[in-house]
């Protein structure tokens, strides 16, 4: 039974009883598997987009790596849209995934302009979207313009001992002994960017990744990973059922408030079981 007062309904006690058994009842029907781990995407409290995001922790710190699924576009506008801000965080030196004989091609190309298509990219990096990239860091003044490091290993020599990953840490770790005060910017593979793994018993090859060989060549510099999560099937990622449906990317710091969260990345490594603050210090899901 329902009466008026001041223009609002008032329930009676009994049927205020029933709307919460109602309500239980409603509860139990729905589906375990909708509610969200950890609430949903708004009770996270993310307010910075993914810009300013990148941009603080490279005030912060003397190497970013900024993880990346190859031949994203999202991720490559994001990326073109980000170099021209890179002199706001004071950082030095852009590093890619390029192999390290061609940095004469990349300089060549940024002094005058011609060459563009004759720097080799490997195929999983191909893409004109990628290519672009060094015509936006050309059409920087000198002043705001990152200095290019080709970091991979060459293509000579990957049937030898050397890891790529190890081959990439020493690149960088020369730039320090270059100039103790560089701040790098490292755009690489998802995996390479993870700051540690623990390999499962079968895996013959137990490599590690950039950032681990970089704390016994560059042990004093300050280290952030960032890793991109793009395209991931929802039932494999909790973080792209989570956050996929938000407009725009979404930058976060991956913390205990995650605990549990799977990230797709990670579902074909032959990996053990992590913690996502053990695998990356933050994440943007597209």
């Amino acid at each position: 039974m329902q009466t008026l007062f001041n223009d609002k309904a008032v329930m009676s006690p009994a049927t205020m009883n029933l709307s919460l058994c109602q309500h239980l009842l409603l509860l139990l029907i729905v589906p375990i598997s909708v509610i969200p781990k950890a609430g949903c995407a708004e009770h996270f409290n993310i307010q910075k987009d993914p810009q300013s995001y990148v941009l603080e922790k490279l005030r912060s710190h003397d190497i970013v790596f900024l993880g990346t699924t190859h031949r994203r576009q999202p991720i490559l506008k994001f990326l073109s849209d980000l170099i021209p801000c890179l002199h706001e965080a004071e950082v030095t030196h852009l590093g890619m995934e390029i192999c390290s004989d061609q940095q004469d091609r990349i300089d060549s190309f940024l002094q005058t302009g011609m060459g563009l298509k004759d720097i080799a990219l490997h195929f999983q990096i191909e893409c004109p979207e990628y290519r672009n990239i060094f015509t936006t860091i050309r059409s920087l003044g000198q002043a705001k313009r990152p200095a290019v490091l080709a970091l991979d290993l060459p293509k000579s020599m990957y049937q030898g001992e050397t890891n790529r990953d190890k081959w990439m840490a020493s690149s960088i770790a020369k730039v320090f002994h270059r100039n103790p005060n560089a701040k790098i910017l490292v755009v690489v593979g998802n995996l390479h960017v993870l700051k540690k793994i623990e390999w499962e018993d079968k895996v013959t090859d137990s490599h590690g990744f950039v950032r681990s060989y970089l704390n016994e060549l560059a042990p004093h510099r300050r280290m952030f990973s960032i890793g991109q999560c793009i395209d991931e099937k929802p039932n494999k990622c909790d973080f792209t059922r989570e956050f996929s449906s938000v407009r725009g990317p979404v930058p976060m710091d991956c913390d205990r408030r995650f605990t549990g969260w799977n990230i797709g990345m990670m579902a074909t490594v032959a990996a053990k079981p992590s913690e996502i603050w053990e695998l990356l210090d933050g994440i943007i899901v597209y």
